[in-house]
Parts: C-alpha cells; structure tokens; sequence
C-alpha cells in the first residue's frame, strides 16, 4: 500500500512537471509566419563575416498570401516563400535561397543563408521602424 502511494505521488508529481514544461514551451514558440510580414529594409549586410557595401538598398518584403518581393538579384522581382520553423524558404525566383531567422522582433530581423558558396548574414529593420 506505502509504496502504491509513492508511486502515484511520484506519476502526479511527473505531471505537474511534464505540464509545466510543455505550457513553457508553447509560450516561448514564435510564429514566425507573422512575425516576418511586411517590408525589411537592410541594415547591415555580411559576406563571408566581412561587411559589404554591394546590398546596399536591399530589401525584402512578406506578403499573407505566401508572396515575397526582394532585390536580392540586383532587381526587384516576386517569388513564393513558405515558413518552416526558423527558416524561411525563397522559391519559384531567380535566386532560390533558405534563409535561417537567426533573432526577430516587432522592428529588427536577421537572416543568415549561404549563396554561390558565400555566407550573408542581413540585419533588416521593419520599414516605418
């Protein structure tokens, strides 16, 4: 009977815990879906850890409807994106390119991702910030 009650204390106090955890986690999740829409102006663009003047100007703009535009190309053109986890992934475009969100908040983003065998890393504030 001692050790029946021992156990049973021992299962509600695994769910109290697992409970808590799991309320954690739900709490910190991002949605990033949401977050990322809008116009993203760059800030500061890195090549390979090194600044680079060659972005200047570039933006990116996440549309609801899964549509994106960016000047990444060196011209403005639209393509689709999907949002999976941290990641964004830019397709159906002259640059097809999986950027990982590295932070976000309400006015700042950065994105890394590897293209032509170069790392970029981009500090992009939210237009109107």
């Amino acid at each position: 009977m001692k050790r029946s009650i021992q156990l049973s204390f021992a299962f509600c106090t695994f769910l109290v815990v697992a409970a808590g955890i799991s309320s954690c986690k739900s709490e910190d999740q991002i949605n990033y879906a949401e977050k990322i829409l809008g116009r993203w102006d760059i800030r500061e663009a890195k090549r390979n850890g090194d600044v680079t003047e060659s972005l200047a100007g570039l933006y990116f703009e996440f549309q609801a409807d899964g549509a994106m535009r960016t000047n990444l190309s060196a011209t403005e053109e639209t393509a689709a994106y999907e949002v999976r986890d941290n990641k964004i992934l830019q397709r159906q475009s002259q640059i097809e390119a999986d950027y990982t969100i590295e932070e976000i908040s309400d006015s700042t983003m950065i994105l890394t991702t590897t293209l032509r065998s170069y790392n970029f890393r981009f500090s992009l504030t939210k237009a109107g910030e």
